[in-house]
């Protein structure tokens, strides 16, 4: 029985062995070995890291932009209330000549 196991686990071996093949990279031919569950968890982290950078950055330039528009629009609001009380402070001339109003 222990024989059977063994010549099993060897045929298996073999089929996987023959079927090898490399990976190509920007680096050069990767072996199919070297991607453990440890490089792919690095490569993972490694990429959650700089995701997380660019979150960070995106929410800085948001919240710049925020403060802008509130900015702009506490601005638009002041100079048209500033117009608005020049206007009514301003007489209006309905017309007419100075025979007319006496």
């Amino acid at each position: 029985m222990k024989t059977r196991h063994l010549q099993l686990v060897s045929q298996k071996h073999s089929v996987t062995t023959t079927t090898k093949f490399n990976v190509s990279s920007p680096y050069g031919p990767v072996n199919p070995a070297s991607t453990t569950l440890l490089a792919q968890e690095t490569l993972r982290a490694n990429q959650e890291a700089r995701l997380l950078e660019l979150l960070n950055s995106l929410e800085s330039v948001v919240d710049s932009l925020n403060f802008k528009s509130f900015t702009a629009y506490d601005t638009l609001v002041t100079a048209m209330e500033g117009v608005r009380v020049a206007l009514l402070a301003t007489p209006i001339d309905e017309g007419g000549t100075d025979a007319d109003r006496s």
